[in-house]
């Protein structure tokens, strides 16, 4: 079970998992079922997806380009560690980060927004978190992470692409918490319309347990099962 939390910027969700137990339950080969979903869905939609990773550090692009034939869907990555290379790549507004922080929904709405202008491609991945063990507060502890996907609006076949079989069965909760679960800001689980901006987009943050390994597989796991919120 989940405890939810209100976090101010939306919805944070905090697993029961302890220790390193999350990392362990995250399998390469759960991850390649995602990816796996992810390429269909996008492939059938016509779409090209970019990562904006902070502290998973490319590793969602990593899986994505473990697979085959992923030069058909996705465009590129750009792994944004400090604040510097967020505004510098991304066009994150430094007063974003100084008014939220790195780990925060204004920052990552604003690296995917950023990464879709900068690559032109259609979908975009953001993470940004904080994997431990130092650099947690009592506002933000270790492993908190925030997520955001966005799609530009009309691209491809947004609304004609249909639900990818077997989501349900492979997209195993990495967080406590089904794909179905809170997203900030507003509590539903689908995309939102973010008025005059031409995205649609999921939002969402999450408070893992576990080491930084743990926390980091965990992240990439919620960014793919994400993603698959937008079909």
């Amino acid at each position: 079970m989940l405890d939810v939390i209100h976090a101010g910027e939306g919805y944070i969700k905090t697993g029961a998992h302890a220790g390193s137990t999350l990392g362990r339950m995250i399998s390469d080969a759960q991850l390649s079922e995602l990816v796996a979903l992810v390429a269909r869905w996008a492939l059938s939609a016509k779409y090209r997806i970019v990562t904006a990773e902070s502290c998973t550090g490319g590793w969602i692009a990593k899986v994505f380009t473990d697979a085959a034939g992923s030069s058909r869907w996705f465009e590129c990555g750009y792994v944004t560690y400090s604040n510097a290379a967020k505004v510098r790549d991304l066009g994150v507004d430094s007063r974003t980060l100084d008014e939220h922080g790195a780990v925060s929904e204004p920052t990552v709405r604003e690296m995917a927004a950023g990464a879709l202008r900068v690559s032109g491609a259609d979908v975009a991945i953001a993470v940004s978190g904080i994997a431990g063990p130092d650099g947690g507060s009592a506002e933000k502890p270790v492993g908190t992470v925030w997520f955001c996907v966005a799609r530009r609006r009309g691209s491809a076949d947004a609304g004609a692409s249909s639900r990818v079989a077997g989501y349900g069965e492979a997209a195993v909760d990495a967080g406590g918490g089904g794909p179905g679960g809170p997203v900030a800001p507003g509590g539903t689980g689908g995309p939102s319309s973010v008025g005059g901006s031409g995205l649609d987009l999921i939002a969402e943050g999450e408070v893992f347990a576990g080491d930084r390994d743990a926390v980091r597989r965990a992240s990439v796991k919620r960014a793919l099962e994400l993603v698959l919120r937008l079909v």
